[in-house]
């Protein structure tokens, strides 16, 4: 299996990303109908807080004994705005939503879940953080242009996310699309749990 933290979305905001989902996908088929692109399934979309990789069930078991205790950081708001895409200035790989206000508490809650995840000795990434929601995957770009694909909604704000807690999600690993199952949920300072 791989793990990964993530900070899931509201309805209102999957909603806005299938809209702009959609007119993406009909931009790059009136524009580039050679390109391949893996679209994101909208209810599967998050911020990433930190990618963990493979791990057996051990260590998952390890993973969610740490982020059991509530997290320091007291809930938030963070606002879903914008479009662009990886990397800048070249064709595109990665197709993204971008995030603005409450940035200054998503990495802080990123630095805490990384400083547990580092008392189990859990190999993550040591790239910088760049929080996003990713709405496409780019497997041959052919002729996009992001200039041209982007015009007009590189300033789409998509709604703002509550942030109460973070979630432990599995992805199985399959050949086929992937599928997210919530593992357990790390509460944020001052939330109330889920009944």
């Amino acid at each position: 299996m791989r793990l990964f933290v993530a900070v899931e979305v509201s309805a209102d905001v999957q909603r806005a990303v299938a809209r702009v989902i959609d007119e993406l996908k009909d931009r790059v088929e009136r524009t580039a109908p050679r390109a391949r692109v893996s679209w994101v399934r909208p209810e599967r979309v998050h911020v990433t807080v930190r990618f963990i990789g493979e791990a057996d069930e051990a260590l998952a078991r390890g993973i969610l004994a740490v982020l059991e205790r509530p997290l320091s950081t007291s809930c938030f708001d963070l606002t879903v705005e914008g479009v662009g895409s990886f990397p800048p200035g070249r064709p595109p790989r990665v197709l993204w939503a971008g995030l603005t206000t409450g940035m200054e508490h998503l990495r802080a809650v990123e630095q805490e879940v990384r400083s547990r995840l580092d008392s189990l000795a859990v190999a993550t990434d040591d790239r910088g953080y760049h929080p996003h929601l990713t709405l496409a995957r780019v497997k041959h770009a052919a002729r996009i242009r992001p200039e041209t694909l982007l015009r007009g909604l590189k300033e789409t704000l998509f709604g703002t996310v509550r942030v109460e807690a973070v979630t432990l999600f599995e992805s199985p690993l399959s050949s086929k699309e992937p599928t997210y199952i919530a593992r357990g949920r790390t509460m944020l300072r001052h939330a109330q749990p889920r009944s």
